[in-house]
């Protein structure tokens, strides 16, 4: 029933929805990928895998395999870079609530528009310290284990749709409420992006013929192809790819939120149903 619902929202709307779902897969990944091949990461990695396929030719003892990843780390070149980090520290919080405000007002059928995706950044201070808090409690709980992380990642996924529908409403308050609604209801959740599972498969693997039929026609014009160039082919298909089955996922979350919120109505009133984080 909640699938059937997403579905419905899609009528006549697949082609927006799809280039909103992009331009949020994109927005998140080509600044990074851009300004890591400016920064020589990608150089970097391509230099330390010739490196590697040597020292494995010369001595394919595991040990020296350690210690070469270890000499990576220890140069301090292999990682991301400051304006990557920021990037990804500022930028995903407003682009989320942006696609929630989406989801929300196509179940609603309210009109929507594909550049919707970025109206987040309107509530960016709230939005911004929500996905920092959330990703933040989602961390410290995978430290221990990765089974409470995936709890944690059900027990705060209703926070940006809270936010989307109360702008006003604190960070600390969508969490705190998100887990309110959430209980009892993980399990439930969990099943539902369990049944896109098939869907992701069968994407990941058009991804794949598609993305190695356009690094074959690159590599056949430019006689090479470089990591940076991969990235970007991959970045781009994939997003187009996996955009519509996003817009199906993020609509079914949607209507799930709609049908559990419907159960406490009274929440939204009652500060003492604000259990601590």
């Amino acid at each position: 029933m909640i699938r059937e619902a997403a579905r419905y929202a899609l009528k006549g709307k697949l082609l927006l929805v799809t280039l909103a779902a992009a331009a949020y897969m994109l927005c998140l990944s080509l600044p990074v990928i851009i300004v890591e091949q400016i920064t020589g990461l990608w150089g970097f990695l391509e230099r330390a895998a010739d490196e590697y396929i040597v020292l494995l030719a010369n001595d394919p003892n595991p040990a020296s395999i350690y210690e070469w990843a270890g000499s990576i780390s220890t140069e301090g070149q292999g990682t991301f870079s400051f304006a990557t980090i920021l990037f990804l520290l500022l930028v995903p919080g407003p682009l989320t609530l942006g696609m929630s405000i989406i989801w929300l007002r196509l179940l609603r059928g309210q009109k929507v528009f594909a550049d919707m995706v970025f109206s987040g950044f309107g509530n960016f201070a709230r939005s911004f310290l929500l996905n920092f808090l959330r990703t933040l409690l989602m961390a410290l709980w995978a430290i221990l284990f990765l089974i409470p992380g995936v709890i944690a990642y059900y027990r705060y996924s209703f926070a940006f749709f809270l936010l989307a529908d109360n702008p006003q409403m604190s960070p600390i308050m969508a969490i705190n409420l998100s887990k309110y609604y959430m209980r009892g209801n993980k399990a439930s959740r969990f099943f539902l992006d369990l049944s896109f599972l098939g869907w992701f498969i069968l994407a990941m693997i058009v991804l794949v013929f598609a993305s190695s039929i356009a690094l074959d026609i690159i590599a056949a014009e430019t006689y090479t192809t470089s990591l940076f160039m991969s990235q970007l082919v991959i970045s781009i298909i994939g997003s187009f790819i996996l955009a519509p089955l996003s817009a199906y996922r993020g609509l079914s979350a949607a209507e799930y939120y709609h049908r559990v919120i419907c159960q406490k109505p009274d929440s939204f009133k009652d500060p003492l149903l604000l259990p601590g984080v």
